[in-house]
């Protein structure tokens, strides 16, 4: 089991390595936030559809089952449910403002910029096509319930129908289920695209860490209490769940590994776009991504020993 954990905890401290680059460029002032957006708006729009095709492509020709495929939708959506049911129990004392933010870092974790990284390291190519059902739920809350929430007022389908990860879905399912081969002049490019996700990703992340100040990591009690609800409680919760249904290995701990990962970026990018608190987003995105290099691995394990 210990080389079991040392394995997944190296994993994710490739990921780690990637931030700590990507939060000392940004300090350095090598990127600047303007360049930041514009690099996760390239990793939003283009590069998360190409990586979800790209598992579509490298899956193997009758992988995927109808069963598979149902859970695939399904328990991602259990995971959120829950995880918004519980956001409703905690952080009633904090100012409106704060606790907007605060739920919405404990509901929505970082199944893409995070999540997709690391199955695709742990796990492999078919679990980033598990991975993909993941986001495209993960877009539809979060477009939704998500958008409205955080002061976004009424939702629009237009946005809703063209997010990134239903693109992907819908180009993608397509061509596995027909067995398309793609010619390589177009499959070549998807794929080297889809391979800049992870250094990319991370170095935005790293960027967004750059934006708080180290003495106010401890000075927030509230972002520690939900960091624990986001790392711990609510991956436990739904491993839970997902033994009683027991889906197939791949699934099953690609999913965990999504439903353990941190506050996601949207977290900050939402508290922007509706004038809410960005500081206390850019915070959570912070603790909850530094001590996910712990919970991470643990999860991992504690999911490949209950397999």
């Amino acid at each position: 089991m210990m080389e079991a954990f040392l394995a997944v905890t190296g994993k994710v401290a490739v990921i780690l390595i990637f931030i700590v680059v990507g939060y000392v460029t940004v300090r350095c002032g090598v990127f600047s936030q303007k360049g930041l957006g514009e690099i996760t708006s390239l990793l939003l729009y283009v590069v998360t559809p190409c990586l979800i095709v790209d598992s579509f492509l490298s899956a193997e020709s009758g992988s995927l089952d109808a069963w598979s495929l149902f859970l695939g939708f399904a328990l991602p959506a259990v995971s959120m449910f829950m995880s918004i049911a519980g956001s409703y129990l905690f952080f009633k004392k904090e100012e409106p403002n704060r606790r907007k933010v605060l739920r919405f870092a404990l509901i929505f974790c970082n199944v893409g910029f995070m999540g997709v990284p690391l199955v695709q390291g742990i796990v492999g190519a078919q679990g980033v096509l598990y991975s993909s059902f993941f986001i495209v739920v993960f877009n539809v809350i979060s477009w939704t319930y998500g958008y409205t929430m955080m002061g976004g007022g009424k939702i629009r389908i237009k946005t809703l129908l063209l997010n990134p990860g239903v693109i992907g879905l819908v180009i993608g399912l397509p061509l596995y289920f027909f067995n398309i081969r793609l010619p390589e002049l177009i499959a070549s490019p998807i794929e080297m695209m889809s391979a800049v996700n992870t250094p990319m990703a991370m170095l935005v992340v790293g960027g967004y860490i750059a934006r708080v100040k180290w003495k106010e990591f401890i000075s927030d009690i509230a972002v520690y209490k939900m960091a624990f609800l986001r790392l711990i409680i609510a991956p436990a919760l739904y491993l839970a769940v997902a033994l009683l249904v027991r889906p197939n290995e791949t699934l099953l701990l690609s999913s965990v590994i999504q439903a353990a990962t941190p506050v996601a970026a949207n977290t900050v990018l939402f508290a922007v776009q509706f004038k809410g608190d960005a500081e206390l987003a850019s915070k959570s995105i912070a603790v909850t991504t530094a001590l996910s290099v712990i919970t991470i691995p643990l999860f991992t394990i504690l999911t490949q020993v209950l397999m």
